[in-house]
């Protein structure tokens, strides 16, 4: 009933047209014969399956006013509709007891003229994951070389047609109404029968960016989604009227819609911080705002030798959890933790990050390679000419064998108190017990090496 008032108060006076999108499937075919970026998941007890998802699509259209930066905006659907066809790639638990009811519902990110996103983490241990082809690019690729998924098997998905990414909102709801509980499941269902409790929106970086625009235009207008999880989201959002307009850039900053009858947990790396610091939302009884020191947009492997590279600390962590955290929220009604924020002065121009004697951020969600650093890391790259997504990826530093061996004697005062953080971080909620292991034994393996390096100090001293 709550969602039903919020409903009507944003849309009196609005005529709202049931969607009824058709499905087939499964796909098979084309020139690989398998779906674009599909990852193997039977040994995790999954199957994957690629759809076909085809309608009529809105674009959408303020009622009133302009896209305020509190994101209170009041919308609507535009009256005409234009044609669809796009896909999704569902990925479910084969055994339909290991379901757990959440299906989380993946806006595909095309940055970088293809797109990107699959099932990982926290997707496999339990939930539904359904990728979907939501914006153009990822489907025709970029005018000037195309790399979407016709170019990439024009066999297979030849006859998907994308109307602009003005549309990709009613295409993500349709798709989203074609797999959530109220589904019809007497012709063709892609969930093969489970029984689907919960539908969890997530995107990332850009696609965090129309998921925000989203949940600030659309979720009042179709009341599809249980939850969100917008991460590494740099506060922006596309006004309606430029994506008409088709401009593929720019947007503006907007904080989440406070007035959200659903909850939501925004999670960060560093990296976003100056951008995101002005639209900050504060955490509500339906909100919770993430941030994780240290880490940044992207992170890459941790180098064999000791040196400066690209940071290697990684939020997926994190972002593992936000995922459980918000389907026991939606399910129990269990709030989960607030967490401090990274300290940030305003600055003259652009926030800055507060750091410590380390060069490490000051506050925010801190993993145990931060509360016990051998790194300095920050969020923030280089700019390469050439270079479109440098600054994404952060840096770290390792620190000199003479500092380590001022702050861990030997490797195994090192893992006592890495160990500590540890387990401090999975019983604040920020960790999951499931991925302790796999980082503990990261942590084992740098043991070794530290060993090394305190040696060879203690050598050349």
């Amino acid at each position: 009933m709550r969602k039903f008032g919020l409903f009507l108060g944003f849309c009196v006076g609005c005529f709202v047209a049931p969607q009824a999108a058709t499905v087939t499937g499964p796909i098979t075919g084309g020139v690989h014969g398998t779906p674009y970026s599909t990852v193997n998941v039977s040994e995790q007890g999954y199957v994957s399956e690629e759809f076909f998802v085809e309608g009529e699509a809105h674009a959408y259209e303020l009622v009133e006013g302009t896209h305020t930066p509190d994101g209170q905006w009041k919308s609507k659907r535009s009256d005409e509709t234009v044609p669809f066809k796009t896909r999704m790639l569902v990925v479910r638990p084969s055994e339909p007891e290991r379901f757990n009811g959440t299906v989380i519902v993946f806006w595909l990110n095309v940055t970088a003229g293809f797109e990107l996103g699959s099932a990982a983490g926290e997707a496999l241990r339990g939930y539904a994951w359904v990728g979907v082809s939501a914006q153009k690019i990822g489907i025709d690729g970029f005018p000037q070389d195309p790399q979407g998924l016709k170019a990439w098997d024009p066999e297979r998905y030849g006859s998907l047609v994308h109307p602009g990414d003005a549309y990709s909102y009613s295409m993500f709801t349709q798709v989203a109404q074609s797999i959530a509980p109220d589904r019809d499941e007497q012709s063709l269902d892609p969930m093969g029968g489970l029984d689907v409790q919960r539908l969890i929106a997530v995107g990332a970086s850009q696609s965090a960016m129309r998921l925000r625009t989203y949940i600030n235009g659309v979720h009042h207008v179709e009341n599809v989604f249980d939850g969100y999880v917008p991460f590494i989201d740099f506060g922006r959002v596309y006004p309606f009227a430029m994506e008409l307009a088709g401009e593929r850039r720019g947007g503006t900053r907007a904080s989440i819609r406070m007035d959200l009858d659903v909850p939501t947990i925004v999670v960060n790396s560093e990296t976003e911080v100056p951008s995101y610091y002005g639209v900050r939302e504060k955490d509500t009884d339906r909100f919770r705002y993430w941030e994780v020191a240290g880490t940044s947009h992207v992170s890459v492997p941790r180098p064999a030798e000791a040196g400066s590279g690209g940071n290697w600390l990684s939020y997926t962590p994190v972002y593992n959890a936000a995922i459980r955290h918000l389907h026991i929220w939606i399910k129990d009604g269990i709030a989960p933790p607030m967490m401090p924020r990274i300290d940030a002065n305003p600055g003259s121009t652009t926030p800055e990050v507060v750091r410590d004697a380390h060069g490490n951020a000051v506050g925010g969600i801190r993993l145990p390679d931060m509360e016990v650093p051998t790194a300095t890391h920050t969020g923030f790259g280089i700019r390469q000419e050439g270079t479109r997504f440098g600054f994404l990826y952060g840096t770290a530093d390792d620190f000199a064998a003479e500092k380590l061996s001022t702050l861990y004697p030997d490797s195994a005062t090192y893992l006592k108190a890495w160990n500590a953080a540890l387990v401090s971080a999975v019983e604040q909620g920020m960790v999951l017990a499931d991925d302790a292991t796999a980082m503990r034994e990261q942590a084992e393996a740098w043991a070794t090496r530290l060993d090394v390096e305190l040696a060879q100090s203690a050598v050349g001293n």
